[in-house]
């Protein structure tokens, strides 16, 4: 932390170039949390009196807590090329050493008045993309106050990475259709992927898979543009915080298993959702898992994800674009298939996941941050988490294995290898955790008042061993989401749906419907709490959720008619 903090000075002093302080930094951010959190916070002090620019704070910012590195190799300019033509591109000129890509100079101050920046922009098909694009022309500063496309106003710069920058922007079609919500969020990318027309072409046709991963837990892509020099993908825009910073908060013994279970369950579910539609993130980490102030889990930056290479649906195989052509990676969350160029393999995606996961539940990374490469070299063992069982320390040691075919062989068996006592629940039908099954929900709570368990019946249905054991599992699972509060949210991985998911299979399962009955009574209880602080609206939420859990609970059902006249 010490040659940081010179280096800083230095720096302030115009001593060194921001190339070296950058170097600094990388170097910093391999020393131990509570070194890497105190150069963090001189670093948030120089910016803070004014001594950083805003892009150098957070390109300094991501370089400490080890983001995402790019090799960005030269690339010849293409021919215009169809949209099912078949690119290449050549290998970066080092695979030993990844390079930063530097942001460009510092943003100007925050403009007074919205700037347009380019009054209009080409249709974005593969040839327009390409049309136009001069790295020899000088670009316009883009700075909060600009607005690109007549559409987006930048409001805020949200940070720096390798790839470019992420603004909070006001989308103005939002603001005319009196859409509550208008934000989104804006990556431009910098002019290292702007002037690359393999990157452009590869990233567009990337995002356009990116839309197609609709699922709870990623981040929505909606598309994929240009203004001018400056080409930005918009995404959802989430308030919130990175699971970095969740970590970096438990740095010294890690999360309990019961809270760390539901993100790394949620993670999973979005990595094998990609997974079933051919697509590798290719750079999953802890800084591109956003964790919601509601407490939902998102993955980000699934639109520069690679694709797993098997045929399209003309039968022929295709070779499409792949992020690590531009040598994009996280030397410690990447495989050793990675570092070494190999094909996109989902079991990239696992090596990747078990190393945050490892971080979640012990609070350091499995191998002190190094590479695969090196931790293998080093022969590195991570140190067991006594928090697990032999068998999840098994499960989860077998997806941190360097060698591919020693990893676990998909995201189902990671999870079912590594979750509470399960070696069914999580399996082939694990994709059923987003299904909200509320077919036959009133039917149960007719046979039951508020308070009351519903009576077996004469006939109990005969149930198999496997299905007795789902449902010990689920009802474990449910315990889990109830005591860290995830009653009805996040979707799919809530206690509400998992004793759903045993009464679909019991549909006179005691303990399944007093549980439903519990969460009912929990959600009125936080209903009357908001209502004697006078907050209607939050008051009136509960009682919602309640009453989607329960519809004949009779203290919600009073309560909302309170809520009504009152």
């Amino acid at each position: 932390m010490a040659a940081f903090d010179s280096a800083l000075n230095a720096f302030r002093q115009s001593q060194i170039s921001f190339e070296e302080l950058l170097a600094a930094a990388r170097a910093a951010g391999g020393q131990s949390a509570a070194e890497v959190a105190a150069a963090l916070q001189h670093l948030e002090a120089a910016y803070r009196g004014g001594g950083l620019a805003a892009e150098r704070y957070f390109a300094l910012q991501a370089a400490l807590q080890d983001e995402t590195r790019l090799a960005v190799a030269p690339v010849s300019p293409l021919p215009a090329a169809g949209d099912d033509e078949t690119l290449l591109a050549p290998r970066p000129a080092s695979t030993d050493e990844a390079t930063e890509v530097v942001p460009g100079p510092s943003a100007a101050p925050i403009a007074a008045e919205p700037t347009s920046l380019q009054t209009q922009a080409p249709t974005m098909t593969t040839e327009s993309l390409l049309q136009g694009l001069d790295p020899s022309q000088p670009q316009a500063e883009l700075t909060v106050g600009c607005t690109l496309k007549n559409r987006f106003v930048l409001e805020e710069l949200l940070g720096v990475g390798g790839m470019g920058m992420v603004f909070k922007a006001t989308d103005l079609r939002k603001v005319e259709a009196a859409d509550k919500d208008p934000f989104v969020a804006l990556k431009v990318l910098n002019q290292d992927f702007q002037f690359n027309p393999m990157a452009l072409v590869g990233l567009q046709r990337e995002t356009k898979r990116a839309q197609t991963l609709s699922h709870p837990n990623i981040i929505k892509v909606y598309d994929f543009d240009r203004d001018g020099g400056y080409v930005f993908m918009s995404m959802e825009y989430l308030q919130g915080r990175p699971l970095s910073h969740l970590i970096r908060d438990h740095a010294e013994t890690g999360l309990p298993f019961k809270k760390a279970w539901p993100i790394i369950h949620a993670m999973a579910e979005a990595l094998g959702h990609a997974h079933s539609k051919n697509i590798v993130h290719s750079d999953f980490k802890p800084g591109n898992v956003f964790v919601s102030e509601d407490g939902e889990i998102r993955v980000l930056d699934f639109g520069i994800a690679c694709a797993i290479g098997r045929g399209e649906k003309d039968g022929h195989d295709a070779t499409v674009f792949n992020a690590r052509d531009l040598g994009a990676m996280t030397p410690a969350y990447a495989s050793l298939e990675q570092l070494q160029h190999s094909a996109p393999d989902p079991r990239d995606d696992i090596y990747a996941l078990a190393c945050i996961a490892y971080e979640l539940l012990s609070g350091k990374h499995p191998f002190g941050r190094l590479s695969a490469e090196k931790a293998r070299e080093l022969n590195l063992q991570p140190k067991p988490i006594p928090k697990l069982s032999r068998r999840q320390w098994k499960g989860l040691q077998k997806g941190l294995a360097f060698k591919q075919e020693n990893r676990s062989a998909s995201i189902d068996e990671f999870v079912a290898s590594i979750g509470p006592r399960s070696s069914v629940y999580y399996g082939l039908w694990a994709s059923a955790l987003i299904i909200v099954c509320s077919i036959g929900v009133n039917v149960y709570w007719t046979l039951t008042e508020k308070t009351a368990v519903a009576e077996p019946p004469k006939v109990v249905p005969s149930l198999t061993a496997e299905q007795l054991q789902k449902i010990k599992d689920l009802l474990e699972l449910a315990e889990i989401h109830f005591d860290v509060g995830y009653l009805t949210a996040p979707t799919g991985s809530n206690a509400f749906w998992a004793y759903q998911e045993v009464l679909k299979i019991d549909p006179y399962n005691k303990a399944a419907i007093a549980g439903l009955n519990k969460i009912a009574d929990t959600l009125e209880q936080q209903a009357w709490e908001f209502y004697e602080k006078s907050d209607r609206s939050e008051a009136l939420k509960r009682v919602q959720e309640g009453l989607e859990v329960n519809p004949a609970h009779k203290g919600l059902l009073s309560l909302q008619e309170k809520l009504r006249f009152n």
